[in-house]
């Protein structure tokens, strides 16, 4: 049994295709700019100055 390379070669004199990948030529990756939050951002995204509801006497919402 052959592997997929040895059949695609195989298979490529067949069809006469020319083709050949670079191997050695490597893609560099864009690097990502760093976004900074401050500190009030950051608790304004995770909800710290939201109003809060808890389940009061009788089962209704009430604000804490």
């Amino acid at each position: 049994m052959r592997t997929i390379q040895q059949q695609l070669k195989k298979w490529m004199k067949a069809n006469k295709v020319m083709y050949r990948a670079n191997k050695h030529k490597k893609e560099r990756k864009q690097k990502r700019s760093k976004e900074r939050f401050t500190e009030r951002e950051l608790k304004e995204l995770m909800g710290i100055h939201r109003p809060v509801y808890r389940r009061a006497k009788g089962g209704a919402f009430r604000q804490r």
